[in-house]
C-alpha cells in the first residue's frame, strides 16, 4: 500500500493540533457558576449547521465510516441499506421524539437520559434507564476506537496497539477539557471535511478510474461470483430486517442524539438539523457513496485481507497529495467525535445521574465540572481495553445498538406516547428487555437474532405490567402531553 507523502503527514499533524487547541479554547473561554451547561449541554444554544453536522458526524463519522466501505466490499450496492435504515429512524425521531423532548428540556434543564425518565415515573425508574443506557453507548465508544487505530495503522504505518492508544489519548485529551461543546464545535469542520473529501472528491475520482458507473457494473455482472454486487437485494430479507431491529430504535433512544436535542437553540433548529441528517445527508449521499468506495477497491484492490480497510485504501490510491492527509485525518477525527459524543454521554449520566443525585447533591459547578473531567478519563481509559477485546468494528456497533435498543425503545416510547404506561411497567421492561438480549446473545443467538427477544420480551413486560398496576405518586403524566 502506498504510504502517506509527507505533506500529508504534516497535514494530519496540523489537523490534530487544531483540535486539540479547540478543546482548549473551549475549556478556557467559559469559567464560573454555569460551566457544567458548558461542558455538558453546550449552552443549549447550536444553531442549525452545528447541531446537523455533529449529529451526522456522531453516527456516520464513525464505525459506519469504516463497516460501510467493508460493505461495499463484500456485499456491494445491497450493503447501503445498513445507513439507510438508519437514515430512516433520525427521520422518524425529527417528526416524533425530538419537538417532545426539546420542550421537556427547555423547561426542566433536562440532561440526560436518567432526567427524563425520572421525571415522567420515579427515580428508581431514571437511574436504572440511565445505567442501561450508560453501558450501552460505553461499549460503542470501544468500535470508534478501534476504527480510528486500524485507519492510522494503514495510513501511518503505526502498530494497531500503538494506534488504538494515540486515537484514544487524543479522545481523552480534547473531550475532558472541552466536553460537550468542543465536540459539537469540532464535528462541524470534522463533517464538512470528510462529506466534501469522500462523497464529492473520492467518489467521482473513483468513477472515473474504474472507467464509469457502467463499465463498474459490467464488471461484476462479467462473474458469477460478483454478480450480486450490483443487485439491490442481494444483502437478503432476513439480513435487513436484522439491521432494521438493530438498528431502527436507535435514534429514539441515542444518548448522543438526545444531547443534540438539548444543545440545540430551540425545536425548529433540533428537528431539521434530524431531519437533514437523515435526509440528505445518510440517505442517499452517504450511504451510497461510501458503499460505492467499497466497490471501487473490491475492483482496483481485491487482494484487500481486511474488507474494512477498503476507505483507507481508496483515500490512499485515489486522492492526491495533501487532500489524502487532510480526508484521512478528518475520518480519524470523525471516528474521534463519535467515540467522544458517545463517551461524553456516560460521563453525563454518571455526573448527572450518579454523582449529583445519589452522592453529592449540593456539588458547586466547578465541583461537577472538575468530576466530569475525571470520569472522561477514567471511562476512556476502560474503553480503550474494551477495544481490545472485541476487535471487529460492526461487530460492537451492532452489539452496542442491540444492547441499549431491547431495553429501552419500547419504555420510552411509552413514556413519551401511551400515558397508560407505569412506573414498575417501565422499570421491568427495561430490566427484562435488556437482560433478555444480553442472555440471547451469550447463548449464541439461536434460532432468531437477541434484538428479536429484547423487543419481544420489553414490548410485552411493559404492556402487562402496566395494565396491572397503577400509576406511583411521582409519576408525571403530563409532563410529555402534546
Amino acid at each position: 500500500m502506498t504510504p502517506l507523502h509527507p505533506i500529508d503527514l504534516a497535514v494530519m499533524s496540523c489537523y490534530f493540533l487544531v483540535l486539540l487547541w479547540i478543546g482548549f479554547r473551549v475549556m478556557r473561554s467559559k469559567r464560573g457558576e454555569s460551566e457544567s451547561e458548558t461542558f455538558l449541554a453546550a449552552d443549549r444554544n447550536m444553531n442549525l449547521f452545528q447541531t446537523t453536522a455533529s449529529t451526522a458526524a456522531t453516527d456516520i463519522g464513525g464505525g459506519f465510516s469504516i463497516a460501510m466501505g467493508g460493505l461495499g466490499f463484500t456485499l456491494g450496492i445491497s450493503g447501503s441499506w445498513l445507513i439507510a435504515i438508519s437514515g430512516l429512524s433520525v427521520v422518524m425521531a425529527s417528526f416524533l421524539v425530538v419537538p417532545k423532548i426539546k420542550r421537556w428540556a427547555d423547561r426542566v434543564k433536562g440532561l440526560t437520559t436518567g432526567d427524563l425518565f425520572e421525571q415522567r415515573f420515579d427515580r428508581r425508574t431514571g437511574i436504572m434507564a440511565a445505567i442501561l443506557v450508560g453501558l450501552s453507548w460505553f461499549t460503542f465508544v470501544g468500535g470508534q476506537i478501534i476504527a480510528g487505530g486500524k485507519l492510522l495503522q494503514v495510513t501511518v504505518g503505526m502498530d494497531l496497539s500503538v494506534a488504538i492508544f494515540v486515537a484514544g489519548a487524543v479522545i481523552l485529551a480534547y473531550t475532558a477539557m472541552g466536553g460537550l461543546k468542543a465536540v459539537i464545535f469540532t464535528d462541524v469542520f470534522q463533517m464538512t471535511i470528510l462529506l466534501v473529501g469522500v462523497v464529492f472528491v473520492l467518489v467521482p475520482i473513483g468513477i472515473v478510474r474504474v472507467g464509469g458507473i457502467a463499465a463498474m457494473f459490467a464488471h461484476f455482472r462479467s462473474d458469477s461470483e460478483t454478480a450480486s454486487m450490483v443487485q439491490w437485494g442481494a444483502a437478503g430479507w432476513s439480513q435487513v430486517l436484522a439491521w432494521f431491529f438493530s438498528i431502527f430504535p436507535v435514534w429514539f433512544i441515542s444518548i448522543a442524539g438526545f444531547q443534540r436535542i438539548v444543545a440545540a437553540k430551540d425545536e425548529k433548529t433540533a428537528r431539521r438539523a434530524f431531519l437533514l441528517t437523515g435526509v440528505p445527508i445518510e440517505w442517499p449521499l452517504f450511504a451510497i457513496g461510501s458503499t460505492l468506495v467499497g466497490m471501487f477497491a473490491r475492483m482496483l484492490a481485491p487482494e484487500l485481507v481486511d474488507a474494512e480497510l477498503a476507505t483507507p485504501t481508496m483515500i490512499l490510491l485515489l486522492l492526491p497529495t495533501g487532500l489524502a492527509g487532510l480526508v484521512i485525518a478528518a475520518y480519524v477525527a470523525a471516528l474521534m467525535s463519535t467515540a467522544d459524543s458517545c463517551l461524553i454521554g456516560p460521563v453525563a449520566i454518571f455526573v448527572n445521574d450518579i454523582y449529583r443525585k445519589l452522592m453529592k447533591p449540593h456539588a458547586t459547578d466547578r465541583q461537577l465540572v472538575r468530576v466530569a473531567r475525571i470520569a472522561t478519563i477514567v471511562l476512556g481509559a476502560l474503553a480503550i481495553v474494551t477495544a481490545y477485546l472485541l476487535p471487529r468494528v460492526l461487530d460492537l456497533i451492532l452489539y452496542a445498538y442491540t444492547f441499549g435498543a431491547a431495553g429501552l425503545f419500547f419504555p420510552t416510547l411509552g413514556l413519551l406516547f401511551w400515558k397508560r404506561t407505569t412506573a414498575s411497567g417501565a422499570f421491568w421492561s427495561i430490566i427484562t428487555g435488556g437482560t433478555s438480549a444480553v442472555a440471547w446473545t451469550i447463548a449464541g443467538e439461536p434460532w432468531v437474532a437477541a434484538s428479536y427477544v429484547g423487543w419481544a420480551t420489553s414490548c410485552a413486560t411493559l404492556v402487562t405490567v402496566s395494565l396491572t398496576t397503577e400509576h406511583s405518586d411521582d409519576e408525571d403524566l403530563e409532563a410529555f402531553a402534546t
